[in-house]
């Protein structure tokens, strides 16, 4: 299992300045956050959207892929906000390897998003639809 070493430091740093711990216990600390997350991961941000005009724009959405191809059939994730309102795009409980489609329609057709990501277990990596 590789960890991301500057979220470990970053996250440390969190600690120390909003928590006051001392450097040690917040290494310690943040550490130990990595080490569970890889286990127990529950909601996971995959993408986050700035506020956007309702009328144009769909909500973001988010579902698996299966060779390729979209696959709507359960809901594995949400987003956090209202429409219209800023957010984060969510999936629950991601499962490593797995592909996950997500995006937002622009009802004009111009600046509609879709992308790919696949989970490694820590985080989401970009790819394409079939998860290379």
């Amino acid at each position: 299992m590789k960890y991301n070493m500057s979220k470990i430091m970053r996250r440390a740093w969190e600690l120390v300045k909003k928590m006051g711990m001392t450097i040690s216990e917040g290494l310690k600390k943040a550490w130990k956050e990595a080490k569970g997350m890889a286990v127990e991961m529950k909601n996971v941000i995959v993408e986050h959207f700035e506020s956007y005009n309702e009328r144009r724009y769909s909500t973001p959405w988010v579902c698996l892929m299966n060779n390729g191809k979209y696959d709507f059939s359960r809901k594995i994730g949400t987003y956090t906000a209202d429409k219209g309102y800023e957010g984060d795009l969510i999936v629950y409980a991601p499962v490593v390897g797995q592909v996950y489609g997500y995006g937002q329609k622009d009802y004009r057709g111009c600046n509609t998003i879709k992308s790919f990501v696949k989970w490694t277990g820590s985080e989401f990596v970009a790819c394409d639809n079939m998860g290379n």
